[in-house]
């Protein structure tokens, strides 16, 4: 039997980071995708901005998507 994965989404402040934690002090592996796998950047260019702050933050909130990629290229030889 393979493995499965999971996607915890919600919104703002719903507990998602706090899974993530949880998860991984349980052994398991996770990925905080806001934390590991996401910058603030332009959205038109996809530069990296520093120092945004407040509501903003989400209007850049930008994917690395070739890192995203490796993970789920990853996930399939395992």
């Amino acid at each position: 039997m393979g493995r499965k994965n999971y996607l915890i989404e919600g919104g703002s402040g719903t507990g998602k980071t706090s899974v993530c934690n949880e998860l991984r002090r349980r052994g398991y592996h996770a990925i905080n995708g806001d934390r590991e796998l996401a910058y603030q950047g332009d959205p038109e260019t996809g530069d990296p901005v520093e120092g945004i702050t407040g509501i903003a933050v989400h209007g850049h909130h930008v994917w690395r998507t070739d890192q995203v990629r490796a993970l789920v290229a990853a996930q399939g030889k395992r």
